[in-house]
């Protein structure tokens, strides 16, 4: 039957289904000790932009990889988040307790910079997982990334907050939860930075050609005749 051909639409479909179900499993395993959730969290963005290219050799293997390469930045970016979002929390449990009048702007106030805190360390993940840069460095791209793609990154912000309220408020989806949580939000969000990345890695490589990875002459050939059937 054609759409059991591994190549067939649903079954790369199915691939993916399958593929971001073990990547949320993984991902939620090597959460719990929570001194590596800043690691993990960074190699499931590493393979959300993996399979959105179809570059995934192995989800564990690559997972890994990700996790043991950047496990040094990323522990370290993790702790200073945990840092800043609990002063961030602290703020909004401040704004909470308010009153009087012009409260309402000291608290949108509060809570705008909160989540664009919160968007902003989202963003820092997937940059570190495919850019190799300081620690600082890796900070303040990821800050400069978010407010590049803003609208874009409010939605992913958005995204990783669905499940969470969903799984708190309708207890039978929970299942569904822990299976696609976080790589789902993972994955989407690939969709919506990838052009931004892209845009990145060419000038970099304009720049510096000589770190440009090298093409397969068959593939590019493969994706030229592509090009042509479809014009």
């Amino acid at each position: 039957m054609r759409f059991l051909n591994p190549e067939s639409k649903i079954m790369v479909i199915l691939t993916k289904v399958a593929d971001l179900m073990w990547l949320n499993l993984v991902t939620l395993v090597m959460c719990i000790p929570v001194v590596t959730a800043g690691a993990a969290l960074t190699a499931k963005d590493y393979m959300c932009y993996k399979i959105l290219k179809n570059e995934e050799a192995g989800i564990t293997k690559g997972f890994f990889h990700s996790f043991k390469q950047n496990f040094k930045q990323a522990t370290l970016i993790w702790l200073m988040m945990m840092v800043v979002l609990g002063f961030v929390v602290v703020d909004i449990l401040f704004a909470l307790g308010l009153s009087g009048s012009g409260v309402n702007v000291v608290r949108a106030i509060i809570y705008g910079i909160a989540f664009f805190i919160y968007i902003a360390c989202i963003m820092i993940f997937p940059v570190l997982a495919r850019f190799d840069n300081t620690l600082f460095g890796t900070i303040k791209s990821g800050v400069h990334m978010t407010v590049a793609i803003l609208p874009r990154a409010i939605l992913m912000g958005v995204l990783y907050i669905v499940p969470i309220y969903v799984g708190l408020h309708w207890f039978a989806v929970v299942p569904i939860v822990i299976m696609f949580g976080i790589s789902g939000p993972g994955y989407v969000s690939a969709m919506l930075y990838r052009k931004a990345f892209e845009q990145v890695e060419s000038k970099f490589y304009e720049e510096h050609p000589e770190l440009a990875p090298e093409t397969d002459p068959v593939e590019e050939a493969m994706q030229e005749a592509m090009k042509r059937d479809t014009n």
